[in-house]
């Protein structure tokens, strides 16, 4: 397989992508960052705020048919990250290898499904290659490349913070493995390190100013608890798949021990140890790290795919190896498209149960049981509130684990000067949704729902596709939680 093919392969690729994209409608995790790039912040609880910020600046926020651009710059993004794939193997090994890399890269299901669903996973990656490749050609004397990696990966850090371990690889190993050909670029390393820097210092204050609850993982004793028994399923978690986790897992090992003898696999293994080392300790914490196992995998891949035309059985495994991942990408694909094709029906029973809400003291409002699904609901019935609202909101919660804890809320008191109820002088203002009706959305009704309504009763029960079970509520006369 040579080069031209590649460049004929990827476009085809692309404009497929680009017609599935426009095919099929908003999934739940692109509606919530539509949703986040209407709120804009430093960062978000799930992770930096580029991706928002992206949307933001496309005009996606204020729906079609922004976002439906926005969403086809996925697909570019995939385009690009398979270019750069072509270009760092083919820096590190030869053209047939390279080629075989970029196919191999394009069939992964978690690459696949990146590249047609709005999130930072894509981004990050695009960024990342582009970042260590402008290291390779830093390596081998290219004193100006050094610039070109530190901005890379800056905005690569934008999407994703576990860039910075493969940063964090190829900043050490530059230091500490000796090359013939020009030393390390000491200026170059310090522009590295300072342009993540600058990229991780607005997240940091944003999480310093909520008292690091977004990042907070446990204590230090905690980060050493370790859960074997949840090892498979962490490795194999978040979009990853058994076949995904087997290929890191033997193509890093191989990669490792390859790295020992040739300088070629040397610097692979510099891009990929930080974050392969990472998803493993993370799995066997019992946490699935995907965006960490994917920033490994396109290493230990480009190291494969020269093994691939080194051995005469090769090029058969390799074979076998990607019409076994092309199948799992196109089942993959056809569930999420049926998947976002089921929230549309939910939506209009909605709009049902809305119009044949009885009348209160102001418009009803809408409350759906977790962030994804709040979104999706708000991007099919469109805005119902104004200003710093969100459409659809999420029950009340002392659980600070989502960007909507930190967006108004219908249990938020508006601050004046009036004593809203004599008996709690210590609340200042009132509540605007006092007295109002609502609909709930979820699988069961939380206490935080049934004790803040005067009357609660179900409507109706939704069963999605895929065996979810949904239930519409009619709450009235909301009247705030008890103190």
């Amino acid at each position: 397989m040579r080069g031209a093919i590649v460049f004929l392969f990827l476009p085809v690729l692309a404009l497929l992508r680009a017609a599935w994209v426009f095919l099929h409608p908003v999934a739940p995790a692109e509606a919530y960052y539509r949703l986040c790039a209407s709120h804009m912040a430093p960062a978000f609880f799930d992770g930096p705020a580029g991706t928002a910020g992206l949307l933001n600046a496309l005009g996606a926020a204020g729906g079609l048919p922004d976002l439906l651009l926005a969403r086809l710059l996925w697909p570019l993004f995939a385009l690009g990250a398979g270019i750069f794939v072509w270009l760092l193997a083919k820096e590190v090994f030869e053209d047939q290898a390279a080629a075989w890399a970029v196919v191999a890269v394009n069939a992964l299901p978690q690459f696949n499904m990146a590249a047609v669903t709005v999130g930072p996973l894509m981004p990050a990656v695009f960024f990342t290659l582009a970042g260590t490749w402008a290291v390779r050609r830093a390596w081998a004397g290219g004193g100006s490349y050094w610039f070109w990696a530190g901005l890379c990966f800056g905005l690569g850090l934008f999407f994703r913070y576990e860039v910075a371990l493969v940063v964090a690889g190829l900043i050490v190993t530059t230091l500490v493995v000796p090359r013939r050909r020009t030393p390390a670029n000491a200026a170059g390393l310090v522009w590295l390190a300072a342009a993540g820097a600058l990229a991780l210092w607005p997240a940091l204050r944003w999480n310093a100013a909520l008292e690091w609850v977004p990042v907070a993982g446990g204590t230090l004793r905690s980060a050493w608890e370790f859960e074997w028994g949840k090892l498979p399923l962490a490795l194999t978690g978040d979009g990853v798949g058994v076949v995904g986790a087997l290929l890191l897992l033997t193509g890093g090992i191989a990669l490792l021990i390859d790295a020992r003898r040739h300088s070629r696999a040397r610097f692979l293994a510099a891009a990929m140890l930080v974050p392969w080392v990472w998803w493993i300790y993370g799995a066997a914490r019992g946490e699935a790290i995907a965006a960490a196992a994917f920033l490994a995998t396109v290493p230990a891949l480009v190291f494969l795919a020269s093994g691939v035309v080194r051995v005469s059985w090769g090029r058969m495994a390799g074979i076998m190896f990607l019409l076994a991942a092309i199948g799992s990408m196109g089942a993959q694909i056809f569930s999420s498209g049926r998947e976002r094709a089921q929230w549309e029906p939910v939506a209009a029973q909605l709009r049902t149960a809305l119009r044949d809400m009885p009348a209160g003291e102001a418009p009803g409002f809408l409350i759906a049981e977790d962030p994804d699904l709040a979104a999706v609901m708000g991007y099919h019935l469109g805005p119902r509130t104004t200003g710093e609202y969100p459409p659809v909101f999420v029950p009340e919660s002392p659980d600070f684990s989502n960007q909507f804890a930190i967006w108004p809320s219908y249990a938020d008191f508006v601050e004046g000067g009036v004593v809203a109820d004599e008996y709690f002088t210590e609340q200042k203002g009132a509540n605007p949704f006092m007295g109002r009706n609502a609909l709930y959305l979820g699988a069961d009704l939380p206490q935080t729902i049934g004790a803040a309504f005067e009357n609660v009763a179900p409507l109706g029960r939704i069963v999605l596709p895929g065996g979810r079970k949904l239930t519409i509520f009619l709450c009235l006369n909301y009247q705030t939680l008890p103190l």
